[in-house]
Protein backbone atom coordinates (compact mmCIF):
# COMPACT_ATOMS: atom_id res chain seq x y z
CA UNK A 1 0.00 0.00 0.00
CA UNK A 2 2.21 2.49 -1.34
CA UNK A 3 1.21 6.22 -0.94
CA UNK A 4 2.67 8.51 -3.99
CA UNK A 5 2.54 12.01 -4.18
CA UNK A 6 1.00 14.00 -6.58
CA UNK A 7 2.85 17.37 -6.95
CA UNK A 8 1.93 17.53 -10.58
CA UNK A 9 -1.63 17.69 -10.18
CA UNK A 10 -1.88 21.52 -9.52
CA UNK A 11 -0.25 22.00 -13.41
CA UNK A 12 -3.15 19.79 -15.05
CA UNK A 13 -6.52 21.57 -13.93
CA UNK A 14 -6.94 25.53 -13.19
CA UNK A 15 -8.57 26.67 -10.15
CA UNK A 16 -12.09 27.02 -10.72
CA UNK A 17 -13.04 23.23 -12.65
CA UNK A 18 -15.48 21.68 -11.50
CA UNK A 19 -16.31 24.85 -9.28
CA UNK A 20 -20.26 23.95 -9.30
CA UNK A 21 -19.64 21.05 -7.24
CA UNK A 22 -16.85 22.11 -5.00
CA UNK A 23 -19.48 25.07 -4.56
CA UNK A 24 -22.39 22.50 -3.39
CA UNK A 25 -19.56 20.61 -1.17
CA UNK A 26 -18.69 23.89 1.17
CA UNK A 27 -22.69 24.26 2.10
CA UNK A 28 -22.28 20.49 3.81
CA UNK A 29 -19.30 21.54 5.13
CA UNK A 30 -20.56 24.85 6.56
CA UNK A 31 -23.19 22.89 8.25
CA UNK A 32 -20.47 19.93 9.58
CA UNK A 33 -22.30 17.23 7.46
CA UNK A 34 -20.07 14.57 5.42
CA UNK A 35 -20.93 14.75 1.37
CA UNK A 36 -21.29 11.90 -1.38
CA UNK A 37 -19.79 13.03 -5.01
CA UNK A 38 -21.72 10.21 -6.66
CA UNK A 39 -21.42 9.85 -10.94
CA UNK A 40 -20.68 7.24 -13.85
CA UNK A 41 -17.49 6.29 -14.45
CA UNK A 42 -14.80 8.50 -15.69
CA UNK A 43 -16.93 11.33 -15.12
CA UNK A 44 -14.31 12.89 -12.76
CA UNK A 45 -15.12 11.99 -9.35
CA UNK A 46 -11.66 11.22 -8.51
CA UNK A 47 -10.38 14.62 -9.88
CA UNK A 48 -12.48 16.15 -7.12
CA UNK A 49 -11.53 15.00 -4.66
CA UNK A 50 -7.57 15.34 -5.78
CA UNK A 51 -8.28 18.83 -6.58
CA UNK A 52 -8.95 19.15 -3.05
CA UNK A 53 -5.90 16.94 -1.86
CA UNK A 54 -3.57 18.19 -3.98
CA UNK A 55 -4.51 21.71 -5.46
CA UNK A 56 -3.73 24.82 -3.16
CA UNK A 57 -4.52 27.14 -6.19
CA UNK A 58 -8.04 25.68 -6.00
CA UNK A 59 -8.49 25.28 -2.16
CA UNK A 60 -7.77 29.06 -1.96
CA UNK A 61 -9.91 30.15 -4.78
CA UNK A 62 -13.04 28.52 -2.62
CA UNK A 63 -12.07 29.01 1.16
CA UNK A 64 -10.28 31.95 0.99
CA UNK A 65 -8.25 32.60 4.02
CA UNK A 66 -9.79 29.47 5.39
CA UNK A 67 -7.14 27.41 3.30
CA UNK A 68 -4.73 27.76 5.70
CA UNK A 69 -6.72 25.87 8.17
CA UNK A 70 -8.55 23.56 6.36
CA UNK A 71 -6.38 19.77 5.99
CA UNK A 72 -7.86 17.59 3.14
CA UNK A 73 -6.36 13.47 2.97
CA UNK A 74 -6.97 11.48 0.16
CA UNK A 75 -7.95 7.65 0.49
CA UNK A 76 -7.63 5.38 -2.27
CA UNK A 77 -10.31 2.82 -0.88
CA UNK A 78 -9.25 0.36 -3.76
CA UNK A 79 -6.16 0.18 -1.74
CA UNK A 80 -7.48 -1.32 1.40
CA UNK A 81 -10.06 -3.77 -0.48
CA UNK A 82 -11.32 -6.47 1.81
CA UNK A 83 -8.96 -5.64 4.83
CA UNK A 84 -9.74 -5.51 8.81
CA UNK A 85 -11.24 -2.63 10.21
CA UNK A 86 -7.20 -2.77 11.86
CA UNK A 87 -5.61 -2.06 8.42
CA UNK A 88 -8.58 0.44 7.58
CA UNK A 89 -7.44 2.57 10.49
CA UNK A 90 -3.75 2.00 9.75
CA UNK A 91 -4.20 3.09 6.10
CA UNK A 92 -6.58 6.41 7.35
CA UNK A 93 -3.31 7.01 9.87
CA UNK A 94 -0.73 6.39 7.61
CA UNK A 95 -2.29 8.92 4.92
CA UNK A 96 -3.02 11.17 7.19
CA UNK A 97 1.22 11.70 8.27
CA UNK A 98 1.61 11.33 4.41
CA UNK A 99 -0.15 14.32 3.44
CA UNK A 100 0.83 16.36 6.36
CA UNK A 101 4.21 15.75 4.98
CA UNK A 102 3.62 16.74 1.51
CA UNK A 103 2.24 20.25 3.10
CA UNK A 104 5.12 20.59 4.72
CA UNK A 105 3.56 20.24 7.99
CA UNK A 106 6.88 18.44 9.01
CA UNK A 107 6.09 18.48 12.94
CA UNK A 108 2.56 17.18 12.04
CA UNK A 109 3.38 14.75 10.43
CA UNK A 110 6.08 13.00 12.62
CA UNK A 111 3.71 13.48 15.34
CA UNK A 112 0.61 11.29 13.10
CA UNK A 113 3.30 9.02 11.96
CA UNK A 114 4.74 7.99 16.04
CA UNK A 115 1.46 7.94 16.79
CA UNK A 116 0.96 5.16 14.06
CA UNK A 117 4.06 3.30 14.89
CA UNK A 118 3.09 2.84 18.72
CA UNK A 119 -0.49 1.75 17.65
CA UNK A 120 1.29 -0.59 15.09
CA UNK A 121 3.20 -2.20 17.44
CA UNK A 122 0.66 -2.77 20.31
CA UNK A 123 -1.32 -4.68 17.10
CA UNK A 124 -4.73 -3.96 18.68
CA UNK A 125 -8.15 -2.86 16.53
CA UNK A 126 -9.70 -1.00 19.64
CA UNK A 127 -6.37 1.00 20.33
CA UNK A 128 -5.54 1.67 16.58
CA UNK A 129 -8.52 3.56 16.75
CA UNK A 130 -7.73 5.25 20.13
CA UNK A 131 -4.84 6.25 18.08
CA UNK A 132 -6.30 7.71 15.11
CA UNK A 133 -8.75 9.55 17.63
CA UNK A 134 -5.50 10.89 19.19
CA UNK A 135 -4.37 12.07 16.24
CA UNK A 136 -7.43 13.90 14.97
CA UNK A 137 -7.53 15.34 18.64
CA UNK A 138 -3.68 16.94 18.22
CA UNK A 139 -4.72 18.58 14.93
CA UNK A 140 -8.11 19.92 15.42
CA UNK A 141 -7.41 21.14 19.32
CA UNK A 142 -3.69 21.94 19.45
CA UNK A 143 -3.47 22.96 15.95
CA UNK A 144 -6.49 24.07 14.92
CA UNK A 145 -6.76 22.15 11.28
CA UNK A 146 -10.42 21.20 10.52
CA UNK A 147 -9.54 17.61 8.69
CA UNK A 148 -11.26 15.91 6.42
CA UNK A 149 -10.71 12.49 4.70
CA UNK A 150 -11.59 11.90 1.13
CA UNK A 151 -12.53 8.58 0.38
CA UNK A 152 -11.61 8.16 -3.36
CA UNK A 153 -13.09 4.67 -5.16
CA UNK A 154 -15.07 4.18 -1.90
CA UNK A 155 -17.88 1.55 -4.21
CA UNK A 156 -14.83 -0.75 -3.69
CA UNK A 157 -15.24 -0.98 0.09
CA UNK A 158 -18.76 -1.64 0.41
CA UNK A 159 -19.21 -5.45 0.23
CA UNK A 160 -16.50 -5.51 2.99
CA UNK A 161 -17.93 -2.56 5.15
CA UNK A 162 -19.12 -3.12 8.74
CA UNK A 163 -21.01 -1.45 11.48
CA UNK A 164 -17.90 -0.35 13.11
CA UNK A 165 -16.61 1.12 9.91
CA UNK A 166 -19.12 4.07 9.83
CA UNK A 167 -19.72 4.12 14.10
CA UNK A 168 -15.51 5.22 14.19
CA UNK A 169 -16.49 8.01 11.77
CA UNK A 170 -19.19 8.75 14.04
CA UNK A 171 -17.31 9.11 16.72
CA UNK A 172 -14.36 11.24 15.22
CA UNK A 173 -17.11 13.24 14.58
CA UNK A 174 -18.39 13.72 17.64
CA UNK A 175 -15.12 14.43 18.89
CA UNK A 176 -14.27 16.89 16.38
CA UNK A 177 -17.43 18.52 15.78
CA UNK A 178 -17.13 20.67 12.86
CA UNK A 179 -13.32 20.30 12.50
CA UNK A 180 -13.70 16.47 10.86
CA UNK A 181 -15.65 15.31 7.95
CA UNK A 182 -15.61 12.87 5.73
CA UNK A 183 -16.64 12.78 1.38
CA UNK A 184 -17.37 9.57 -0.53
CA UNK A 185 -16.76 9.43 -3.93
CA UNK A 186 -19.28 6.66 -5.73
CA UNK A 187 -21.07 5.98 -8.47
CA UNK A 188 -24.56 5.66 -6.68
CA UNK A 189 -25.59 6.86 -2.85
CA UNK A 190 -24.60 4.81 0.13
CA UNK A 191 -27.89 4.62 0.73
CA UNK A 192 -28.46 2.12 -2.28
CA UNK A 193 -25.62 0.06 -1.46
CA UNK A 194 -24.57 -0.02 2.36
CA UNK A 195 -27.21 -1.84 4.89
CA UNK A 196 -29.31 0.26 6.88
CA UNK A 197 -28.06 -1.35 9.65
CA UNK A 198 -24.49 -0.67 8.98
CA UNK A 199 -24.99 3.23 8.05
CA UNK A 200 -27.54 3.65 10.98
CA UNK A 201 -24.59 5.41 13.43
CA UNK A 202 -23.60 7.85 10.34
CA UNK A 203 -26.93 8.09 8.53
CA UNK A 204 -27.82 11.80 9.72
CA UNK A 205 -24.23 13.29 9.00
CA UNK A 206 -24.26 11.83 5.23
CA UNK A 207 -27.88 10.39 3.78
CA UNK A 208 -29.32 12.72 1.53
CA UNK A 209 -25.96 14.80 0.61
CA UNK A 210 -25.37 13.84 -2.75
CA UNK A 211 -23.85 16.02 -5.21
CA UNK A 212 -23.99 14.61 -8.62
CA UNK A 213 -21.20 15.40 -10.89
CA UNK A 214 -22.25 17.09 -14.11
CA UNK A 215 -20.92 15.18 -17.50
CA UNK A 216 -19.73 18.49 -18.96
CA UNK A 217 -16.96 20.97 -17.13
CA UNK A 218 -16.33 23.70 -19.96
CA UNK A 219 -13.32 24.76 -17.55
CA UNK A 220 -11.35 21.52 -17.09
CA UNK A 221 -12.00 20.57 -20.57
CA UNK A 222 -10.87 23.43 -22.32
CA UNK A 223 -8.19 23.31 -19.74
CA UNK A 224 -7.10 19.63 -20.35
CA UNK A 225 -6.85 19.47 -23.98
CA UNK A 226 -5.18 22.79 -24.25
CA UNK A 227 -2.49 20.50 -22.35
CA UNK A 228 -3.06 17.48 -24.63
CA UNK A 229 -2.34 19.90 -27.56
CA UNK A 230 0.90 20.99 -25.74
CA UNK A 231 2.42 17.86 -24.82
CA UNK A 232 1.56 16.14 -28.04
CA UNK A 233 2.95 19.09 -29.91
CA UNK A 234 -0.18 18.98 -32.08
CA UNK A 235 -3.26 20.70 -32.51
CA UNK A 236 -6.42 19.73 -34.03
CA UNK A 237 -8.54 21.37 -36.10
CA UNK A 238 -11.60 23.79 -34.05
CA UNK A 239 -14.51 22.23 -36.03
CA UNK A 240 -13.29 18.57 -35.38
CA UNK A 241 -12.83 19.19 -31.97
CA UNK A 242 -16.01 20.68 -31.29
CA UNK A 243 -17.35 18.01 -33.46
CA UNK A 244 -15.79 15.35 -30.50
CA UNK A 245 -16.91 17.51 -27.66
CA UNK A 246 -20.45 16.79 -28.79
CA UNK A 247 -20.07 13.19 -29.47
CA UNK A 248 -18.75 12.50 -26.04
CA UNK A 249 -20.50 14.87 -24.26
CA UNK A 250 -17.87 16.20 -22.46
CA UNK A 251 -17.46 12.85 -20.67
CA UNK A 252 -14.23 13.27 -19.36
CA UNK A 253 -12.72 9.88 -19.79
CA UNK A 254 -14.53 9.82 -23.18
CA UNK A 255 -13.50 13.24 -24.09
CA UNK A 256 -9.78 12.82 -22.91
CA UNK A 257 -9.33 9.27 -24.66
CA UNK A 258 -10.63 10.73 -28.10
CA UNK A 259 -9.01 13.50 -27.86
CA UNK A 260 -5.55 11.80 -27.74
CA UNK A 261 -6.71 9.91 -30.38
CA UNK A 262 -6.97 12.62 -32.47
CA UNK A 263 -3.79 14.39 -31.73
CA UNK A 264 -1.55 11.39 -32.55
CA UNK A 265 -3.68 10.74 -35.68
CA UNK A 266 -1.44 11.67 -38.81
CA UNK A 267 -4.48 11.24 -41.53
CA UNK A 268 -7.30 13.42 -41.76
CA UNK A 269 -10.23 11.89 -40.02
CA UNK A 270 -13.76 11.22 -42.32
CA UNK A 271 -15.96 10.33 -40.10
CA UNK A 272 -15.56 11.48 -36.86
CA UNK A 273 -18.08 8.95 -35.42
CA UNK A 274 -17.10 5.75 -36.52
CA UNK A 275 -13.34 6.91 -36.12
CA UNK A 276 -13.59 7.31 -32.81
CA UNK A 277 -16.09 4.33 -32.14
CA UNK A 278 -13.24 2.28 -33.03
CA UNK A 279 -10.99 3.09 -30.95
CA UNK A 280 -10.49 0.38 -28.18
CA UNK A 281 -9.96 2.68 -25.57
CA UNK A 282 -12.45 4.42 -25.82
CA UNK A 283 -14.83 1.44 -26.37
CA UNK A 284 -13.37 0.11 -23.68
CA UNK A 285 -14.47 3.51 -21.71
CA UNK A 286 -18.29 3.25 -22.77
CA UNK A 287 -17.77 -0.02 -22.01
CA UNK A 288 -17.21 1.09 -18.36
CA UNK A 289 -20.59 3.33 -18.20
CA UNK A 290 -22.32 0.40 -19.73
CA UNK A 291 -21.69 -2.26 -17.05
CA UNK A 292 -22.19 0.59 -14.26
CA UNK A 293 -26.04 0.51 -15.26
CA UNK A 294 -28.39 -1.70 -13.43
CA UNK A 295 -30.41 -4.29 -15.67
CA UNK A 296 -33.28 -2.03 -15.62
CA UNK A 297 -31.48 0.05 -16.87
CA UNK A 298 -29.70 -1.25 -19.74
CA UNK A 299 -33.60 -2.27 -19.98
CA UNK A 300 -34.80 0.72 -20.44
CA UNK A 301 -32.36 1.83 -23.42
CA UNK A 302 -32.66 -1.45 -25.54
CA UNK A 303 -36.48 -0.53 -25.44
CA UNK A 304 -36.00 2.70 -26.38
CA UNK A 305 -38.47 3.91 -23.53
CA UNK A 306 -39.02 8.12 -23.94
CA UNK A 307 -37.22 10.56 -22.57
CA UNK A 308 -40.62 11.16 -19.70
CA UNK A 309 -40.48 7.33 -19.19
CA UNK A 310 -36.94 7.08 -18.01
CA UNK A 311 -36.98 10.18 -16.02
CA UNK A 312 -39.67 8.67 -14.03
CA UNK A 313 -38.71 4.81 -13.53
CA UNK A 314 -35.39 5.22 -13.48
CA UNK A 315 -33.94 8.67 -11.91
CA UNK A 316 -30.67 7.99 -11.85
CA UNK A 317 -30.00 7.92 -15.30
CA UNK A 318 -31.29 11.97 -15.23
CA UNK A 319 -29.31 13.23 -11.99
CA UNK A 320 -25.99 11.89 -13.34
CA UNK A 321 -26.92 13.93 -16.62
CA UNK A 322 -26.52 10.71 -19.17
CA UNK A 323 -30.28 11.29 -20.23
CA UNK A 324 -31.80 14.75 -20.39
CA UNK A 325 -34.58 15.99 -21.91
CA UNK A 326 -33.20 16.25 -25.34
CA UNK A 327 -32.19 12.36 -24.53
CA UNK A 328 -29.22 10.75 -24.51
CA UNK A 329 -26.51 12.74 -23.69
CA UNK A 330 -23.35 11.42 -25.14
CA UNK A 331 -23.65 10.52 -28.82
CA UNK A 332 -21.74 7.99 -28.85
CA UNK A 333 -22.91 6.22 -26.23
CA UNK A 334 -25.88 6.32 -27.96
CA UNK A 335 -24.62 4.52 -30.89
CA UNK A 336 -22.75 2.07 -28.87
CA UNK A 337 -26.11 0.83 -27.31
CA UNK A 338 -27.52 -0.18 -30.52
CA UNK A 339 -25.40 -3.30 -30.76
CA UNK A 340 -25.26 -3.73 -26.50
CA UNK A 341 -26.28 -7.10 -25.62
CA UNK A 342 -28.42 -7.96 -23.05
CA UNK A 343 -28.31 -11.76 -22.45
CA UNK A 344 -31.06 -12.71 -20.67
CA UNK A 345 -30.15 -16.55 -20.50
CA UNK A 346 -27.33 -15.39 -18.48
CA UNK A 347 -27.19 -16.93 -15.03
CA UNK A 348 -25.92 -16.23 -11.77
CA UNK A 349 -23.36 -18.44 -9.69
CA UNK A 350 -21.40 -18.87 -6.63
CA UNK A 351 -17.42 -19.40 -7.09
CA UNK A 352 -16.97 -20.66 -3.80
CA UNK A 353 -13.07 -20.81 -4.34
CA UNK A 354 -12.81 -17.13 -4.80
CA UNK A 355 -16.12 -16.26 -3.16
CA UNK A 356 -17.10 -14.50 -5.93
CA UNK A 357 -20.37 -14.15 -6.72
CA UNK A 358 -21.07 -14.15 -11.38
CA UNK A 359 -23.53 -12.84 -13.80
CA UNK A 360 -22.37 -14.92 -16.47
CA UNK A 361 -18.81 -14.42 -16.73
CA UNK A 362 -18.88 -11.01 -14.60
CA UNK A 363 -18.32 -10.75 -10.50
CA UNK A 364 -20.97 -8.22 -9.27
CA UNK A 365 -19.66 -8.60 -5.29
CA UNK A 366 -18.75 -4.40 -5.87
CA UNK A 367 -22.35 -4.13 -6.41
CA UNK A 368 -23.82 -5.73 -3.65
CA UNK A 369 -23.85 -4.73 0.29
CA UNK A 370 -22.22 -7.16 2.48
CA UNK A 371 -26.26 -8.92 3.86
CA UNK A 372 -27.34 -8.86 0.18
CA UNK A 373 -24.13 -11.04 -0.69
CA UNK A 374 -24.92 -13.16 2.44
CA UNK A 375 -28.47 -13.35 1.31
CA UNK A 376 -27.91 -14.08 -2.26
CA UNK A 377 -25.44 -16.54 -1.69
CA UNK A 378 -27.67 -18.32 0.46
CA UNK A 379 -30.27 -18.47 -2.02
CA UNK A 380 -27.74 -20.17 -4.76
CA UNK A 381 -26.94 -23.23 -2.14
CA UNK A 382 -30.93 -23.71 -1.61
CA UNK A 383 -31.73 -22.75 -5.73
CA UNK A 384 -35.62 -24.10 -6.40
CA UNK A 385 -36.19 -24.39 -2.77
CA UNK A 386 -39.00 -22.48 -0.99
CA UNK A 387 -37.36 -20.72 1.74
CA UNK A 388 -39.33 -19.02 4.65
CA UNK A 389 -38.15 -15.53 6.12
CA UNK A 390 -37.36 -17.20 9.21
CA UNK A 391 -35.25 -19.44 7.83
CA UNK A 392 -33.53 -16.97 5.68
CA UNK A 393 -33.02 -14.73 8.87
CA UNK A 394 -31.54 -17.68 10.65
CA UNK A 395 -29.20 -18.96 7.96
CA UNK A 396 -27.67 -15.77 6.84
CA UNK A 397 -27.65 -13.77 10.18
CA UNK A 398 -26.44 -16.05 12.40
CA UNK A 399 -25.26 -14.05 14.83
CA UNK A 400 -28.29 -13.30 17.90
CA UNK A 401 -27.53 -9.92 18.20
CA UNK A 402 -27.51 -9.13 14.07
CA UNK A 403 -30.67 -10.84 13.82
CA UNK A 404 -32.64 -8.94 16.09
CA UNK A 405 -32.39 -5.90 13.50
CA UNK A 406 -33.34 -8.08 10.70
CA UNK A 407 -37.06 -7.69 10.93
CA UNK A 408 -39.82 -8.90 8.20
CA UNK A 409 -39.90 -4.90 6.58
CA UNK A 410 -36.17 -4.48 6.37
CA UNK A 411 -35.56 -8.26 4.83
CA UNK A 412 -38.52 -7.35 2.00
CA UNK A 413 -35.91 -4.21 1.94
CA UNK A 414 -32.95 -5.67 1.07
CA UNK A 415 -34.83 -8.59 -1.14
CA UNK A 416 -36.36 -5.48 -3.39
CA UNK A 417 -32.47 -4.07 -3.41
CA UNK A 418 -31.21 -7.07 -4.78
CA UNK A 419 -33.40 -7.51 -7.26
CA UNK A 420 -32.72 -3.94 -8.92
CA UNK A 421 -29.34 -5.45 -8.95
CA UNK A 422 -29.72 -8.56 -10.94
CA UNK A 423 -33.39 -8.42 -12.12
CA UNK A 424 -33.77 -7.06 -16.32
CA UNK A 425 -37.11 -6.61 -14.55
CA UNK A 426 -37.31 -6.12 -10.95
CA UNK A 427 -41.25 -6.23 -11.41
CA UNK A 428 -41.34 -9.21 -13.04
CA UNK A 429 -38.39 -11.55 -12.09
CA UNK A 430 -36.74 -14.20 -13.24
CA UNK A 431 -34.31 -15.21 -10.73
CA UNK A 432 -35.83 -14.28 -7.17
CA UNK A 433 -39.74 -15.05 -7.03
CA UNK A 434 -41.95 -14.53 -3.85
CA UNK A 435 -44.05 -17.46 -2.65
CA UNK A 436 -47.12 -15.92 -1.39
CA UNK A 437 -47.57 -17.06 2.46
CA UNK A 438 -44.43 -19.24 1.92
CA UNK A 439 -41.69 -16.85 1.49
CA UNK A 440 -39.30 -16.63 -1.24
CA UNK A 441 -37.54 -18.91 -4.27
CA UNK A 442 -34.27 -18.71 -6.63
CA UNK A 443 -34.77 -20.28 -9.92
CA UNK A 444 -32.56 -19.70 -12.90
CA UNK A 445 -34.94 -21.91 -15.53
Amino acid sequence: MELTPLKYFESLYPENTREKEIRKYLEYLKRGLSAQIIGLPGTGKSNILRLLAYNINARTYHFRSYEKIMHFTYIDSSEIKNRTLFSITKFILSSLSFSLGERRMVGESIYVKNLLEEGLSLNDEDLMFQYLKKALDYLSIEKKLSVVLLFDKFDTLVPSLTEDFFSNLSSLRNHAKYRFGTVFSLKRPLEETVDVKILSNFKDLVSGNEIYISMYDSVGIKFRLDYIEKAARNTVDKNIRNEMLTLTGGHAKLTKLSFEALVSESDKVVNLKSYLLGQRAVAGALDEIWESLMPGEKTAFKNNLSCEEIQNSHPYLVKTSLVTDKGISIPLFEEYIKTAIIDEQEKITYDSEKNEILKGNFAINEILSASEFKLLRFLLENKDKILSKDEIINSVWTDQKTQEGVTDQALDQIFYRLRKKIEMDPGSPKFIHTIKGQGYKFTDE
